[in-house]
């Protein structure tokens, strides 16, 4: 990683130089492989419908997608093709992911799912980035696709790897959830605590198993015992701590405001 400060002197310039030619990684970068940690295809408890608007940019031209939708216990669809990029740099956007997906796989009942989403390519040469605004109505929230080829962006038992998913709530203004996925076919097993500013956990610490392509969703404060009405908490987080398994886990959560069912993005970050 390249640090936010000014390169000065001569020996700066000459690194300026230099940088188009370094082979960078970033967390999310264009890849052959990538996970939309969550999509949705369901009625709105307060009226509506919830859905997922998913857009793909083809950057390397004739990038053939095909993805699987991945909905709870292990249990998943595979869907090719899903769309063919015509050149370098174009896009295409469905602005229901999971109606499109019924289209092509009418076999199975995509409305009242949710889930995570596998995108692939034919392979390593072709490269795509992909996100999600899932909305209903007015009221929305984006997640940028996950790139599997970078360990900052899951969970791991070994190597090991911890995650927090930062500035959850739960009071009369917000409700927090947070949802997961295994991208292998292998189980992992996480204890989850929910933390306060003194890094202190409260309710109780919980622990759930996550089969090979396994997706949960669920509200952590709830989890530990601690939901409100009974309990007011803010500024709190998540962290994520894995106790065994071969596989890992994609991370993410999200707060809604209890009046207007306003949803917001919670990113997770690696916890060292």
């Amino acid at each position: 990683m390249i640090k936010r400060k000014w390169l000065c002197g001569f020996f700066g310039f000459l690194a300026l130089l230099a940088l188009p030619s370094l082979s960078l990684a970033y967390d999310n970068s264009p890849n052959w492989q990538v996970n939309l940690p969550e999509v949705i295809w369901a009625a709105a408890s307060g009226g509506g419908t919830w859905v997922s608007e998913v857009q793909i940019i083809d950057v390397s031209g004739g990038s053939q997608v095909y993805c699987y939708f991945n909905y709870g216990g292990g249990a998943y669809r595979y869907i090719p093709g899903v769309w063919t990029g015509p050149g370098y740099g174009h896009t295409i956007r469905f602005s229901n992911m999971l109606a499109t997906l019924a289209g092509l796989d009418p076999s199975f009942t995509y409305y009242g799912k949710v889930g995570s989403l596998d995108f692939f390519t034919q392979d390593v040469n072709h490269k795509i980035i992909v996100s999600v605004r899932e909305y209903n109505g007015n009221y929305s929230k984006t997640m940028p696709g996950l790139n599997y080829s970078v360990d900052a962006n899951t969970v791991s038992y070994s190597p090991n790897r911890k995650m927090a998913i930062p500035n959850l709530a739960s009071n009369y203004l917000y409700r927090a959830t947070a949802g997961f996925y295994n991208p292998t076919s292998s189980s992992i097993t996480c204890t989850f605590y929910v933390l306060d500013s003194n890094y202190t956990y409260v309710g109780s610490a919980f622990s759930k198993t996550f089969v090979g392509f396994d997706f949960k969703a669920f509200n952590p404060f709830a989890e530990a015992g601690v939901s409100y009405p009974t309990y007011s908490y803010t500024n709190m987080y998540l962290l994520v701590w894995p106790t065994a398994g071969s596989g890992t886990l994609f991370c993410f959560g999200a707060s809604a405001n209890n009046y207007t069912n306003d949803p917001g993005s919670h990113l997770a970050v690696q916890f060292q």
